[in-house]
């Protein structure tokens, strides 16, 4: 390859290695936001198969004021949270009843790993090694530019057991993921396969968004001794 190619080429990779790089911070820095993930899973414990599949509706106001609902697809579960400042209220079935903030950060780690937040700055490590420019398009309103990556050994994303991945990538104009679409097929030392697949949609950004206290909220729970 003529040197001059070359040195273009390297430009370019770097240019998009900065792209998926910066939009984690891009994301962090939007004022408000809506978003839904979807994420499911397929597998063989024991040789016996096993599926799940949740769904998360979200919308941020401010780093302060935020709110999700979470719903396992296959049993029909479903709990929603709603933050506002310090205090944190959960509704299972109809009635909203305050926590602890020790006991809603406990919640959070385990649901906010689907959130746009944290599920995509793994992503966005592992895909920027090898993602192409498939053109740009207009999604959820947003102009944003769409990239597509197929690959082997996914390690940065995925520990372990991955033997294939592949994903599609909408980062908006701005700098922020606005739609991705991830599958991953695994194979474990046993011998048994899985597959999973990650969505996510953004709109909204940056638009008024408000978020209250539940007004029919219950006592606080309170945390045992």
């Amino acid at each position: 390859m003529p040197e001059g190619a070359q040195a273009e080429l390297e430009a370019a990779t770097q240019a998009l290695d900065d792209l998926f790089a910066e939009s984690a911070d891009v994301l962090a820095g939007l004022g408000s936001y809506r978003y839904t993930t979807t994420f499911s899973f397929t597998a063989k414990e024991g040789g016996e198969p096993e599926s799940g599949s949740i769904e998360m509706h979200g919308t941020v106001a401010s780093s302060e004021r935020q709110s999700l609902t979470w719903k396992d697809l296959e049993t029909g579960d479903e709990f929603a949270l709603t933050r506002v400042g310090a205090r944190t209220w959960i509704r299972e079935g109809e009635e909203w009843t305050e926590v602890p903030a020790m006991v809603a950060d406990a919640m959070s780690q385990g649901i906010l790993v689907f959130s746009p937040m944290m599920g995509w700055g793994a992503f966005a490590e592992g895909l920027q090694a090898s993602s192409n420019y498939v053109g740009s398009e207009t999604v959820n309103g947003i102009s944003a530019r769409h990239y597509t990556s197929t690959y082997s050994e996914w390690s940065e994303s995925w520990s372990g057991d991955v033997t294939d991945a592949k994903g599609d990538v909408w980062i908006a104009e701005a700098g922020y993921p606005v739609r991705y679409r991830l599958t991953a097929n695994s194979l474990d030392e046993e011998g048994n396969r899985g597959t999973i697949l990650w969505t996510m949609e953004l709109s909204d950004v940056n638009a008024p968004i408000s978020i209250e206290a539940p007004q029919d909220a219950g006592e606080e729970i309170p945390v045992a001794p």
